[in-house]
């Protein structure tokens, strides 16, 4: 797997701009059109890095897309919504000049990330609608953190949900103290307006604590009209998820590049 530091010119953020990790795409999208991927690893808002999460890289630039995955400031040192204004940077940078790292002027724009990094990916895709820029081809959420309540059936067969519980303690430190658990940008799935929304594929896997919060985030997105798949898998593994990633990238961005299917 080719893995290259973003080009010089490229400002992933205010200067000198955040750390990231690009990925080429390994597997033809559509033509000459690319999905450009900005990526935000988990580890339940307080842990991980992009170098833990080069799994999750490779399996992306395999499925099509060449990806950006940030290394995002986490909490509790950085609580919301410093990550998410981190992302948000990055995402207009690459948004302006998408060419320089795909080589091609037929580029669509996406976000992703998985648990914590889910949650912000979300979080982007509402920030994208409110200020209307830029353009989203799609979101793809991978057992996003969405609900800090934590009273899902699938938290509770998982055995979380109480306070020593990883995630009960991610959502204690990424909300810090006097943020509103019910801030849209905070917790997306208690968001009142969930339409106008970029498509999205949730995928969760069976057994997982995020599994129902994951579905239920996608049931809602469909509810307000929006183009919204959800999967859940036995693992979230090249041999599972692959196929439905490369699927999502090459007909959002057929959607989004104007391109007949």
């Amino acid at each position: 797997m080719d893995k290259l530091t973003p080009p010089a010119s490229l400002r992933l953020g205010p200067a000198p701009g955040r750390m990231a990790q690009v990925y080429r795409a390994r597997r033809p999208l559509d033509g000459d059109r690319r999905a450009l991927l900005l990526w935000l690893h988990g580890g339940c808002f307080t842990g991980g890095t992009v170098a833990d999460a080069d799994h999750r890289g490779e399996l992306l630039a395999e499925a099509g897309a060449d990806v950006v995955a940030l290394d995002y400031p986490l909490a509790p040192d950085h609580p919301f919504p410093a990550g998410l204004t981190a992302a948000f940077e990055a995402l207009q940078a690459l948004a302006a000049k998408p060419a320089r790292l795909t080589g091609s002027s037929h580029t669509a724009l996406f976000v992703g990330g998985e648990e914590g990094g889910g949650n912000i990916a979300a979080a982007l895709a509402l920030m994208a609608r409110d200020q209307h820029a830029p353009a989203l081809a799609g979101q793809l959420l991978l057992s996003p953190m969405l609900d800090p309540q934590l009273g899902s059936a699938s938290m509770r067969e998982g055995e979380c949900g109480g306070c020593e519980c990883v995630y009960a303690q991610g959502w204690k430190a990424y909300l810090g103290d006097g943020i509103r658990a019910d801030h849209p940008y905070a917790a997306p799935i208690n968001a009142s307006r969930l339409g106008g929304l970029a498509p999205a594929l949730v995928l969760s896997q069976a057994g997982h604590p995020l599994n129902d919060e994951s579905r239920r985030y996608a049931a809602a997105l469909r509810r307000h009209g929006g183009a919204a798949r959800d999967l859940t898998l036995d693992t979230i593994a090249p041999a599972t998820a692959l196929n439905p990633i490369h699927e999502f990238l090459r007909d959002a961005a057929r959607r989004a590049l104007s391109l007949p299917e």
